[in-house]
C-alpha cells in the first residue's frame, strides 16, 4: 500500500486468505492504522478461531486504489509481505 497509510475516511477492504485461498473480508471505513483494520477484519470472520499468525491479509485502500498483502508475525506485529 502506497505509503503504508489508510485514513479514517477511506473505505477499506481487507481479505483473510489462508492456505492460498481467500476464506473472508471485510469492508469498512475508520481506521487510523493499516494495524486496526487487519485487526477489525480478525475479529469479525468466523474463523477467529484459528490463529492470527496463519492468515495472510489484503488490505485494499478503495479511495486511493493501492493494496498490499500482510501477514502477524509470532511477536503479534503486522509485517507487510514483498510483492510476488
Amino acid at each position: 500500500m502506497e505509503n503504508n497509510r489508510i485514513y479514517p475516511i477511506d473505505d477499506v477492504r481487507v481479505e483473510l486468505w489462508f492456505d492460498g485461498r481467500m476464506i473472508d473480508a471485510y469492508q469498512s471505513s475508520g481506521f487510523h492504522t493499516v494495524s486496526e483494520a487487519v485487526s477489525a477484519a480478525y475479529e469479525s470472520t468466523d474463523h477467529a478461531n484459528m490463529n492470527i499468525e496463519d492468515y495472510v491479509f489484503t488490505v485494499k485502500n478503495l479511495a486511493t486504489g493501492t493494496s498490499a498483502r500482510y501477514r502477524i508475525d509470532a511477536g503479534g506485529h503486522l509485517r507487510i509481505l514483498p510483492e510476488e
